[in-house]
């Protein structure tokens, strides 16, 4: 868990979030706070609204009503290069990674930079996570594992403060997982802030302070990870039917 959990401030504050598809209610009033250099875990079953809830916040989806604070300013509506700039990065469920540019140069023309310094900070993210011999592979020749590694370290290059991660480790094999994990808990320790949509619960309670619980466009619980996998509504949600169990 997260060294930093204990910060006070809340970097991003989502307030009565509202977002509908012709009528379908994607988004129910959703209120949730992310503390400055905590990792806080965003979980619920298939089609609660996880990845909606991260589009609008990064700007993707300018449809929503509500109120969104990033670092004390108002993103809710701004085009996502202005949130990006401001430093929240998100990933997104499937890699995004430039198939015909090198690894290389897909991180460089992730940063805001395109000097020696970029290069540099390049090659140290690519050999932190053990991919500094794939510099001048083609991302198309890549394993799916390494685009998603890849496409983690090019959100890295503009230093954000906030990252959203949507399920980072998914299709990962797990010595790569375990190399993403380090790397946040890593990114972490020097103050970088996460959210994170993630299926596995043994990391939602290895890396996360805090946890909140989405279900049907709403925040159906939130708390540290003991107190919501045992709320009977979240084991109803995950299990259609209360019961004494974990949601793992």
């Amino acid at each position: 868990m997260s060294e930093t959990a204990g910060a006070s401030q809340p970097i991003l504050c989502v307030t009565n979030l509202m977002r509908d598809f012709g009528g379908v209610q994607a988004l129910r009033g959703v209120n949730l706070n992310v503390m400055r250099g905590s990792i806080t875990g965003l979980i619920g079953p298939n089609g609660s609204g996880k990845t909606t809830l991260f589009q609008v916040i990064s700007g993707v989806d300018a449809g929503a009503t509500g109120s969104i604070t990033f670092d004390g300013e108002p993103i809710l509506g701004k085009r996502p290069s202005k949130i990006y700039h401001r430093g929240l990065a998100r990933t997104f469920q499937l890699s995004r990674v430039f198939p015909e540019l090198t690894v290389l140069e897909n991180l460089i023309v992730a940063g805001s930079r395109r000097d020696h310094r970029a290069h540099e900070r390049a090659l140290g993210l690519l050999e932190r996570v053990h991919l500094n011999d794939y510099a001048d592979v083609v991302g198309k020749n890549l394993s799916y594992g390494q685009q998603k590694l890849v496409e983690f370290l090019r959100v890295l290059m503009s230093e954000p403060a906030l990252i959203l991660l949507d399920e980072p480790a998914a299709g990962v094999n797990p010595t790569l997982r375990e190399t993403l994990w380090d790397m946040v808990r890593h990114l972490n320790g020097l103050g970088t802030t996460f959210l994170i949509i993630e299926h596995n619960m043994e990391v939602i309670a290895d890396l996360c302070s805090e946890v909140y619980v989405l279900s049907e466009g709403e925040i159906l619980a939130h708390g540290d990870f003991a107190t919501v996998r045992n709320d009977e509504r979240v084991l109803e949600a995950y299990f259609g039917k209360s019961r004494k169990s974990s949601v793992a």
